[in-house]
């Protein structure tokens, strides 16, 4: 007698199935028409392909309506443009492709880089892709298989992210047709489930694994949604923000700039600045008989740092300095040679102010406050104009 596999349904109703039926089984079980819909199960609140096998548990028919399905179209639609890329410029190497906020992106390592000219023609490719609605099938692969396969194609990024896949866990390939990739899915049935609502975004540079020291690779940033006015409905507000970028603004009315002699800091015009101290009077006027004002000095010797810990968990975000002599006559061995540091953060100045002189415990709670600068070295693209992102 063949064992059995007990499912609960969200109406509260349990069914039984044997064992080896999938999601789609299950949804063809329920109605032909629920099946044609579906895109995945979850089980247990996990989800998983639709082809999977189901183990006990609480079940869950997702289709392209529910809102977990929104991932799944936007994984999908990665799988689509490494696809497209691919066929369009062959020998690119496929990298990563992850789901983020609002949509995805896919990293390659192509000899002439991506430019905003090119996503016209990868979106028409992956149309074309989506319209052969390819079955997304997955394989369990061995390690030395995989890294086999991918280095014949001359993938080796994808040999070194096997081999960073710890021991004991499966290696899945999705197929969508002919073409394959590392993933660890799930995926939906097929290629045609993505839809057409999608549009490539941007280009831009990515290093690999996010470190400088390794090759430089080239990202190409989408976005996806389960309807054509969801999508509409997202670039109209991209569009909107666009005309309310501060950047802009502070540009064309004449409050501020930026300019690449000085990353990440602010040249603020007359106008600006006036608003700017109005917003510190205010906070001052806010703070005053709460907390107590006070000014750290901006520069201090780099000893004060390896005290409050900066220096050795956060130096490769600090500005070094020495004085200009050390550095233009390092022969001379009478010259200074300390190293200082720009604060890159307010606290440790405040606690020499806190340390000088006997507190009692009948002062507190003491609150400092500062209207002060900090410098940070910091990567591009953790700076938006004012903003940090």
């Amino acid at each position: 007698m063949s064992q059995s596999v007990s499912l609960t349904f969200p109406d509260g109703s349990v069914r039984s199935y044997d064992a080896g039926a999938t999601g789609k089984d299950v949804a063809e079980s329920i109605s032909k028409s629920l099946a044609k819909k579906a895109v995945a199960i979850a089980i247990d609140g996990t989800v998983r392909d639709l082809s999977d096998p189901v183990v006990d548990g609480a079940i869950e028919i997702i289709t392209r309506t529910d809102p977990r399905a929104l991932e799944l179209i936007r994984h999908d639609a990665a799988h689509v443009m490494a696809e497209a890329v691919q066929e369009l410029w062959p020998g690119t190497q496929v990298t990563i492709g992850p789901v983020i906020e609002n949509g995805f992106y896919y990293d390659f390592a192509k000899n002439e880089p991506f430019t905003p000219d090119d996503l016209p023609k990868i979106e028409k490719k992956m149309k074309e892709i989506i319209s052969r609605n390819a079955a997304f099938t997955k394989q369990i692969w061995s390690r030395e298989k995989a890294k086999e396969v991918f280095a014949a194609k001359g993938e080796s990024y994808k040999v070194e992210l096997v081999d960073a896949i710890p021991e004991g866990q499966d290696l899945k390939i999705y197929n969508q047709g002919e073409w394959f990739d590392l993933c660890r899915g799930p995926h939906m049935a097929s290629t045609g489930q993505i839809g057409t609502a999608f549009k490539l975004m941007k280009v831009a540079g990515a290093y690999w694994r996010g470190d400088s020291n390794n090759a430089m690779l080239s990202r190409i940033y989408g976005t996806a949604w389960a309807e054509q006015a969801d999508l509409d409905n997202y670039l109209h507000m991209l569009a909107e923000a666009e005309k309310r970028d501060h950047r802009k603004l502070g540009r064309e009315m004449d409050l501020f700039h930026f300019q690449e002699e000085g990353p990440g800091v602010v040249f603020w015009h007359g106008k600006g600045w006036r608003m700017f101290q109005a917003l510190t009077s205010y906070m001052r006027r806010r703070l005053a008989g709460t907390y107590e004002e006070v000014n750290a000095p901006q520069v201090l010797d780099a000893s004060l740092w390896e005290t409050s810990g900066h220096w050795g968990w956060y130096q490769e975000n600090m500005f070094a300095v020495k004085s200009a002599y050390a550095f233009t006559h390092p022969e001379d061995k009478e010259a200074d040679n300390r190293v200082f540091a720009l604060k890159p953060m307010n606290c440790p100045g405040h606690v020499q102010i806190f340390k000088h002189g006997l507190k009692s415990y009948r002062e507190l709670p003491i609150r400092l406050a500062e209207f002060g600068t900090v410098h940070r070295y910091e990567a591009s693209g953790a700076l938006h104009g004012l903003m940090r992102v």
